[in-house]
């Protein structure tokens, strides 16, 4: 008898431990899921030679200008320099949601709606992102032009490495899931006139150098709307309106890097003691901030953006290469306002002081 109650406890144990093993694994994988992407369809490419492989009657050529005539929800590889890629009103959206089950939605930079890699010259141009795990992914490239797109309620806006000499212009990035902007060992980049906001982490996280940030609105965004993290040196952040974030701005170096000789100047901050943190001190953080937000609203004309317009066939005279000038022409400018402010920025707060 007590032989049977013995074997009975047993397998009542053995049950309740199979049962409680199994609701355990399924409450990790689903918390975690697996650490590697699964697969996903396959990529649409613009191969090295001009050539469109894959998404059948998705892009159409013209010259060096690549134009959507569908939605599309295939990640887009570009392997082809000097090239156009133009959304035309028409949408980029995530791989079916059958792809994505019991996936970790942390890997930041994985599933790439757009994918370039070693390229220079590429313009990405007037795309509606769809709730894309990361919109845009760029590496080791140069001269790369993000311009008027829009990403929203996706994981990452554009996950940029090892870049230089690129810009990332007019685009409105909102409600993303992790951080709108994610930009590490990069410089010589323009970021301006971006509207970035309701991020459920940072608005923009940037290690960066030689650069300008301009013209941006970094809005309720949870943390913080610009991290500068580790290694950031002789950038130049002016007229960007900071509000309403958790934090507006924070530096922080790191053992490995450093924070120094930034200007920082001439920002708007809803509540300036708030927004800026871990500075070591006070009065030499933006001496100078606005009274009122400043317009971040972005003039195609200001600039020689190829003639597009939505649902339109591609300009005719499409041969010559994209137009590098976005970026070059921005940065001058910036240059020379940064100077200009920081003479009359200067000024005020000594000025100040005096008194």
């Amino acid at each position: 008898m007590k032989r049977q109650a013995s074997a009975l406890t047993f397998i009542v144990v053995l049950l309740f431990s199979t049962l409680a093993g199994a609701m355990l694994t399924n409450l990790v994988w689903g918390n975690f899921g697996p650490m590697t992407p699964p697969e996903l369809p396959t990529p649409i490419y613009i191969r090295e030679d001009g050539s469109i492989e894959g998404g059948a009657g998705a892009l159409q050529r013209t010259g060096n200008i690549y134009t959507f005539l569908r939605d599309i929800n295939e990640t887009v590889e570009i392997q082809k320099d000097n090239i156009i890629l133009y959304g035309n009103g028409f949408k980029l959206k995530r791989p079916p949601e059958v792809e994505m089950q019991d996936f970790w939605s942390g890997g930041t930079g994985w599933y790439p709606s757009i994918l370039i890699s070693t390229r220079k010259n590429v313009t990405i141009q007037n795309i509606e992102f769809g709730a894309c795990h990361t919109c845009i992914k760029v590496e080791n490239s140069s001269k790369i032009t993000i311009v008027q797109n829009k990403m929203h309620n996706s994981g990452t806006g554009v996950y940029m490495i090892y870049c230089a000499d690129s810009g990332i212009i007019g685009n409105e990035i909102l409600n993303s899931s992790g951080t709108g902007l994610f930009i590490l060992f990069s410089s010589y980049l323009n970021i301006a006139y971006n509207s970035i906001s309701g991020t459920g982490w940072n608005g923009v996280w940037v290690s960066i150098s030689d650069s300008t940030i301009t013209r941006n609105d970094f809005t309720n965004n949870t943390n913080i709307g610009l991290y500068l993290y580790g290694d950031n040196k002789n950038n130049r952040i002016f007229e960007n309106n900071f509000i309403d974030n958790d934090e507006g701005l924070c530096f922080m170096p790191t053992g490995t890097g450093s924070c120094f000789n930034n200007t920082l100047i001439n920002n708007y901050w809803s509540n300036r003691r708030v927004e800026i943190v871990n500075a070591d001190e006070f009065n030499s953080v933006d001496p100078a901030p606005l009274a009122s937000p400043i317009s971040t609203s972005f003039d195609p004309s200001l600039f020689n953006l190829p003639l597009l317009t939505p649902n339109a066939s591609p300009a005719p005279n499409a041969d010559a290469e994209p137009n590098s000038e976005l970026y070059t022409t921005t940065l001058a400018i910036a240059s020379v306002i940064t100077v200009a402010i920081v003479g009359i920025g200067l000024l005020v707060y000594f000025k100040k002081r005096k008194h």
